[in-house]
């Protein structure tokens, strides 16, 4: 086999050195044996074991193995949480979250900068997440998962399955991680293009299962992940030079006058009131004039279609009513709407003034401030 091999990454900070990673690593236990990997790689045996590797029944995942040197080595999910000293969880929550249609603005807001989210596809769903739009923390851990959990070498962005994965491990969501590694050593070995993943953990499969003459170590860990890699290559300038930005200098106080004392709102002239609800007035019986004449071409309409169907053979007896039978089952309101502010038709006795002044002054246990008598609704009897 010529493929190449993608080595792991070892997690090196000091106590005060991005705390938050060591704490997430600590809840997790990645920083037993995940993040702090031996740093020795047999080449030779980790392209036997992808070789020879198989999956006797792909309905059930706790049958991967592979045959290196004549020994089995076992990496399903039970075997590589054993070595990596993981817990395990059925079900997986991080797959439970990744089933469940996540909320991708959610997921854009915790990962990236300001006003960046995902690439769109073709169809208009999400697809990437460029690396330069990751805000500093999401990037650190996406270069952890690129090596120590789904490896790839390409990390200028992430894909929709890479961000919720990321997006669980800054959120807390926990993640059997064994069952993520035992399912993309099964992808490599059917895939005969990629990069061979995994090689430090593959050798330490191996001389866990006592396979023969571990010794031959041609390969080494990738540099570290250490404050001075996360500095120089996981800390987005954008977001550093927003959080240290000087916070902006409030402008001078000018020397303002006292504002004047407010002026009392003059009160309209019970004169003036009542000529406005007067013309309002006016509005509404044009209204009702014209709502008048429509009810009187309803009722010639009616006889009209009455007297049409006398001329027509056979047609069903009282199906249709006269105009006076219309009138007596839809009734009409007599008289015209009267009003305590008067009307504009001509006779309409006017509102005395006192009755007036009563309606602009109160009773005295209203609000301060009374509600606007153009919105006030009037009340019409027959």
């Amino acid at each position: 086999m010529g493929r190449a091999l993608l080595p792991e990454r070892r997690v090196e900070l000091k106590p005060g050195e991005y705390d938050h990673i060591q704490e997430e690593l600590e809840k997790r236990r990645w920083n037993f044996v995940l993040a702090s990997l031996p740093d020795e790689i047999d080449e030779v045996l980790v392209k036997e074991f992808y070789a020879n590797a198989w999956e006797p029944d792909h309905s059930q995942p706790h049958s991967r193995v592979s045959k290196v040197r004549g020994k089995l080595v076992h990496y399903d999910r039970r075997s590589l949480n054993r070595i990596l000293n993981t817990l395990m969880f059925q079900p997986c929550p991080l797959g439970a979250f990744m089933s469940s249609y996540p909320d991708h603005d959610l997921t854009a807001s915790t990962l990236c900068l300001p006003r960046y989210g995902y690439q769109l596809g073709t169809s208009g769903t999400p697809v990437r997440i460029l690396r330069k739009h990751l805000n500093s923390l999401a990037t650190m851990w996406s270069l952890f998962t690129f090596t120590n959990i789904c490896p790839n070498s390409h990390t200028s962005d992430i894909n929709l399955e890479r961000s919720y994965m990321v997006y669980g491990i800054m959120t807390g969501i926990d993640m059997d991680v064994g069952a993520y590694i035992s399912q993309e050593m099964a992808l490599i070995a059917d895939n005969d293009t990629c990069k061979l993943g995994f090689p430090a953990l593959v050798t330490a499969l191996c001389k866990a299962s006592g396979v023969p003459g571990v010794a031959d170590i041609t390969l080494k860990l990738q540099p570290p992940l250490n404050k001075k890699f996360f500095d120089r290559n996981c800390t987005n300038r954008g977001e550093f030079s927003a959080m240290n930005a000087p916070h902006p200098v409030p402008p001078p106080r000018r020397n303002v006058r006292a504002a004047r004392p407010p002026v009392a709102s003059s009160v309209p002239s019970p004169d003036l009131f009542t000529r406005y609800m007067q013309q309002s007035l006016a509005r509404q019986d044009d209204i009702r004039d014209w709502c008048t004449t429509m009810r009187q071409g309803q009722l010639s309409l009616q006889d009209s279609m009455y007297n049409l169907s006398l001329g027509i053979p056979d047609f069903p007896p009282d199906s249709l009513m006269t105009g006076d039978q219309f009138a007596v089952q839809i009734p009409w309101p007599e008289g015209r709407p009267e009003s305590r502010w008067g009307s504009a038709f001509p006779g309409a006795p006017e509102p005395e003034l006192d009755e007036q002044e009563d309606m602009m002054a109160g009773d005295g246990h209203e609000e301060e401030e009374d509600p606007d008598p153009r919105w006030t609704q009037q009340s019409y009897h027959s």
